[in-house]
């Protein structure tokens, strides 16, 4: 054989060993020793037309490359992996759901992709598919038809958070029938329609949205145990709320996660009483605080007491006047029925009853026409002490009727002279 050739056979052939050399036996990528982990993060690959993964794995992730996978030639390397089941391509400028064929994947992670939609291409229809993320994307709504070339999978577990999410269609999540936990943390989302379509479902994360209020599909929803609202914009909890229901039905099974919301304590003082008994169905009660209004701000909902709560002069409800209270008003005013009634009586009869005279003939005036003495002297002098002949208790006046009486007057006990008569 002609030297040359040789020598050009053999360059090719090296060549060709090269670009093909496996990515774990030629250490670019972190492998497991029984090659069913491969790590291939932060590689500056646009293609993957010049690698080759080993056919043991299991787990493979391409996080933060520069892949799109626009190439079939790209997706193939994926899809000919007979024993791949999960596959994460976190941190790629994809821009849309990658179109594989591969019926084996079970797991699948598209977080931080440049994803607008969350339409998944009909390839898909005979996927196997449990789990699936499609975090920090930007994919704003979710039409009804977006996930329905999965519809023959069994997904179980999706997670959507901070997607920028607005809107979700009523009939988004039907098809996925076995759908069981679902993340949509960190979104701009009010309202949660699709929950009466996913019958399955047992946990629902809707932390970080735009929610004021419960929504009424926690009543309707019979499968979902754990509901999560932290940090969204729930101000009031009355007996509006599906905690009421769930009272009702002493319901023991469920909870719900309530952290980081600015509770208006005053209009919620339904759900104050709520914890005093059913703080089990919150599982997050001991750290809920008041925000409004400033003179509860911060304090611990399950530390107040609602009946004894000053919310702008509001009249105390029926139910605060304990049997202690009524047995107290009580007896305080039969105390001063009795001290009123006593004091009247006392005054009555002080007015009746006069010292040092006595009535006479119904007139109750000891000297009608007499004018005051002064307090300090004595009307008359001792009895036995009348050595003053010029004052006599005896009248010797003469009698007004006539010149002719010289008869002493008669004096009665109070020294008053009875008229004299006229002597014939």
């Amino acid at each position: 054989m002609n030297p040359l050739l040789q020598t050009a056979i053999t360059f090719v052939s090296l060549l060709v060993s090269i670009v093909t050399t496996d990515v774990c036996t030629g250490n670019i990528c972190t492998c497991s020793k029984d090659f069913t982990l491969v790590n291939c993060d932060s590689k500056p690959w646009l293609s993957l037309s010049n690698v080759e993964f080993p056919s043991q794995v299991v787990t493979l992730t391409l996080i933060n490359d520069k892949l799109n996978l626009d190439s079939s030639t790209d997706r193939s390397k994926i899809e000919n992996l007979p024993r791949l089941l999960e596959l994460s391509l976190n941190q790629n400028p994809l821009g849309n759901i990658p179109p594989f064929n591969s019926s084996r994947i079970q797991s699948l992670s598209l977080d931080d992709t440049s994803l607008t939609s969350a339409r998944f291409p009909p390839s898909y229809s005979n996927s196997i598919l449990q789990k699936l993320n499609l975090n920090d994307n930007k994919i704003r709504s979710i039409q009804s038809d977006d996930f329905q070339a999965l519809g023959n999978a069994k997904l179980k577990s999706l997670r959507i958070d901070n997607a920028a999410l607005t809107t979700i269609d009523q009939n988004a999540f039907a098809p996925l029938i076995q759908l069981q936990s679902l993340s949509l943390r960190n979104n701009q989302l009010k309202s949660c329609e699709f929950l009466s379509t996913l019958r399955v479902l047992s946990s629902i994360k809707l932390d970080g949205n735009l929610f004021t209020s419960l929504p009424p599909q926690l009543i309707t929803q019979s499968s979902i145990k754990s509901f999560s609202f932290t940090n969204n914009r729930i101000s009031i909890i009355d007996e509006s709320s599906p905690l009421f229901t769930w009272q009702k039905k002493n319901l023991t099974n469920i909870h719900v996660f309530l952290a980081n919301n600015s509770f208006d304590c005053c209009q919620s003082l339904w759900f104050i009483r709520f914890l005093k008994t059913s703080a089990h169905l919150v599982q997050d009660a001991q750290i809920l605080t008041c925000a409004t209004p400033s003179v509860y701000a911060g304090q611990n909902l399950s530390a107040l007491n609602p009946d004894a709560m000053n919310c702008g002069g509001s009249q105390p409800k029926k139910w605060s006047w304990t049997v202690e209270r009524i047995v107290a008003v009580s007896l305080g005013g039969s105390f001063i029925v009795l001290v009123v009634a006593g004091t009247i009586v006392l005054f009555v009869r002080g007015r009746r009853t006069r010292t040092g005279y006595t009535e006479i003939g119904g007139v109750n005036d000891p000297l009608p026409n007499a004018p005051e003495m002064p307090t300090e002297q004595s009307s008359f002098p001792p009895y036995g002490e009348d050595n003053d002949d010029g004052v006599s208790t005896y009248s010797t006046a003469p009698s007004a009727l006539t010149d002719a009486s010289q008869a002493r007057s008669l004096s009665t006990a109070v020294g008053v002279s009875v008229r004299d008569e006229k002597i014939v």
